[in-house]
């Protein structure tokens, strides 16, 4: 259940980061409005041609590239991930490492889209709240078929004048912090340049053993 929801992350919303920025405004999107209308637009595109859905993989990958991709900081999220080893690693390790874990989570999470578009998302906006600094979306996965809702919570603050996600929780476990620690373990084994190069050779194991840690908690 839980691989459902990390695809999510990828196939619905967008993450971003916990990064320095002015507060002087607020976006002038509401954050609900936000997750409740990227939701809608993609899950209604899956929709609008189940057989194209299913067939054709460089449909999902041009609607990630449309709707998804534009609204995530990648760096800002991989500072939040790599925590004290971003401060440690040189310029070039940190671009790396946004292009490359960027890459894993699009190739690895979007051809699984088609099988989940018969999922609903519904916002919440009574258990929602927005702030000067942040805000806070909550939702639900309506799996139907007797099954359990899932919870899902988006956290959000500006960055660069529009909102962004920085953190996504999932049944109360938080992806950006699951990544941290795995990555983080894998790191203090190997160093940052092992974790790098195995990002950029597309080891989907990282992820597979970040998702099934997740589901061990």
């Amino acid at each position: 259940m839980k691989s459902f929801t990390h695809l999510l992350l990828a196939a619905i919303v967008a993450f971003a980061a916990s990064v320095s920025v002015a507060h002087a405004s607020l976006p002038d999107k509401d954050p609900v409005d936000l997750v409740r209308n990227t939701a809608d637009e993609v899950l209604q595109k899956l929709r609008e041609d189940p057989e194209r859905t299913r067939e054709d993989p460089e449909f999902l990958f041009e609607l990630v590239d449309d709707i998804i991709l534009p609204l995530i900081d990648w760096q800002g999220m991989s500072r939040l991930i790599l925590a004290r080893h971003w401060r440690t690693a040189e310029p070039e390790q940190r671009e790396r490492f946004v292009k490359a874990f960027r890459t894993m989570l699009v190739r690895t999470y979007t051809l699984q889209m088609a099988e989940h578009m018969d999922k609903d998302i519904r916002v919440l906006p009574h258990r929602s709240f927005t702030d000067d600094r942040m805000a806070s979306v909550a939702s639900e996965i309506v799996m139907g078929r007797g099954q359990s809702n899932i919870s899902v919570n988006y956290s959000l603050r500006p960055v660069d004048g529009e909102w962004k996600v920085f953190d996504l929780t999932v049944e109360g476990l938080s992806f950006v912090t699951n990544f941290r620690t795995n990555f983080g373990a894998e790191v203090d084994r190997h160093g940052l340049e092992a974790l790098i190069e195995r990002l950029e050779a597309g080891d989907e194991s990282l992820i597979e053993e970040a998702v099934e840690a997740g589901q061990g908690e």
